[in-house]
């Protein structure tokens, strides 16, 4: 039998991910915090374009309390980047050199902070294109497969032994030793997008209507400026055909972004742009658009959750 993987942050895509991997008979249990029930349901659906069947499909899954003493040998991060020091901190007592930690989340210097938690354990990184998003706690809607990346956060460039489970369990999963550019990437394309539709409040594809397209065109530039200035020019170059590309094809879609600023929550503004801004570059040139967009949901959190 397959290794148990322990799932921390079962929400859209940490749900998403113990569902498919259960799939191919792969153990899951969902760590919590203050869940009573031994057990929870999730159900999943399937856009026609991501599914070649049509139909919810529910999945059972086994329940621990963080607390518990028990090891972990495979742990899969979701949470939201603000969240992840604090959860990884509390099943840090069940890690040991055995086990390999998934860290799979938006924005960059995540996996600089989880390092020193983890002690001798395993760090693998990991990105996705997929599109899934919670109509209420274990229900769960997903609209595309996209890709899933997952690579080494050290030196050590072979993949693990589980690789091959997760390839059976998901439509295109591919092992990057180069995850520091994938996240990069992500992260590029995040930072136009995400600040842009939760300012405004409106659906992905409206950044390329009359109304938002240059603001659009103005935050990607200033993110290529970024980008040449760290001699990543590969990815500044591709930044606006990606921009494009995701707009059109995620274009009634909601940013995660617009999601927590509606509902009041934290964003991840910090680990996206916040990051860009000054950890990409010791000398990062001038970027007043981007730099007004940081300040923008930095003061629309406080007030969207002073009124909720």
């Amino acid at each position: 039998m397959s290794q148990t993987w322990h799932v921390l942050g079962a929400g859209a895509i940490g749900g998403w991910l113990a569902c498919e991997l259960q799939t191919v008979d792969c153990p899951i249990t969902l760590l919590h915090h203050g869940d009573t029930e031994p057990t929870r349901r999730l159900t999943l659906s399937k856009a026609a374009s991501a599914a070649p069947k049509k139909g919810p499909i529910s999945f059972t899954f086994e329940q621990e309390s963080v607390s518990q003493e028990s090891a972990i040998t495979a742990l899969l991060v979701c949470t939201k980047a603000w969240a992840t020091e604090d959860a990884v901190r509390s099943v840090a007592h069940r890690l040991s050199e055995q086990t390999q930690v998934v860290l799979l989340g938006n924005g960059m210097g995540l996996a600089e902070r989880v390092l020193p938690l983890i002690g001798d354990a395993a760090l693998i990184l990991g990105s996705t294109t997929a599109g899934c998003l919670r109509s209420d706690r274990n229900t769960l809607h997903l609209s595309s497969t996209g890709t899933t990346y997952l690579g080494p956060a050290g030196a050590d460039s072979n993949p693990p032994a589980w690789l091959p489970l997760w390839q059976r369990s998901l439509t295109q999963c591919h092992w990057q030793p180069d995850i520091r550019s994938i996240l990069l990437a992500k992260t590029a394309v995040n930072a136009v997008i995400n600040p842009l539709t939760a300012l405004h409040q409106v659906k992905n594809g409206a950044l390329l209507q009359p109304a938002l397209l240059s603001s659009t065109k103005a935050a990607i530039t200033e993110v290529q400026r970024l980008l040449t200035a760290a001699d990543e020019t590969v990815i500044a170059d591709a930044l606006p055909g990606r921009v494009n590309d995701i707009c059109q094809a995620t274009s009634e879609n909601d940013s995660s972004m617009k999601v927590d600023l509606a509902r009041g929550n934290p964003t991840e503004i910090e680990w996206i742009l916040g990051w860009l801004l000054t950890h990409l570059v010791s000398e990062p040139p001038a970027t007043p658009v981007l730099q007004a967009l940081y300040d923008e949901i930095q003061i629309a959190e406080k007030v969207r959750r002073s009124a909720s």
